[in-house]
């Protein structure tokens, strides 16, 4: 920081330094809110994000949404497809991504076309999901020539 700048201000230190002991720091109503939640996270032992998106997914209404939740792994594109297919109740196994896919964009079109539900594919934890596994998410979401937003795609995690 510039001398006339805490000359002015009369200042002795640079006041927004990272080095600045608690005792210093200017307790604004957001900062304390910031302690209450972390305090009300540890507590509870997470940072409750789970448990918002369990709520809002309760608030669709069952007879228009079916939600599909998985929890996410540092695994394969398959093991994704193997979980995202048993939460669908889709128990026909394969170790082919294209048939996997298959499979579940058949659920989709059948809730979709079929039962005239809107689908939504919650990933939880996807923080832990794999770069590849993320850049070929998107075949799921893809109806139509892209033309159709038939599953929207929920991903949750920590940074």
């Amino acid at each position: 920081m510039n001398n006339n700048y805490r000359s002015f201000f009369g200042f002795t230190k640079e006041p927004f330094g990272t080095d600045l002991k608690i005792k210093e720091l200017f307790e604004t109503d957001e900062l304390k809110a910031v302690t209450k939640r972390l305090d009300y996270a540890i507590r509870l032992g997470g940072s409750g994000k789970s448990t918002a998106l369990r709520f809002s997914a309760e608030k669709l209404h069952p007879s228009e949404y079916e939600t599909f939740y998985v929890t996410a792994t540092s695994g394969s594109i398959l093991e994704l497809y193997r979980q995202i297919t048993a939460e669908m109740g889709i128990y026909q196994s394969s170790n082919s991504r294209a048939v996997m896919t298959q499979l579940i964009k058949n659920e989709i079109k059948e809730l979709v076309d079929g039962k005239k539900m809107k689908v939504v594919l919650i990933i939880d934890e996807a923080s832990l999901l794999r770069m590849e596994v993320l850049s070929e998410l998107h075949t799921l979401c893809q109806f139509h020539k892209d033309s159709k937003p038939w599953l929207p795609l929920v991903l949750a995690g920590q940074s």
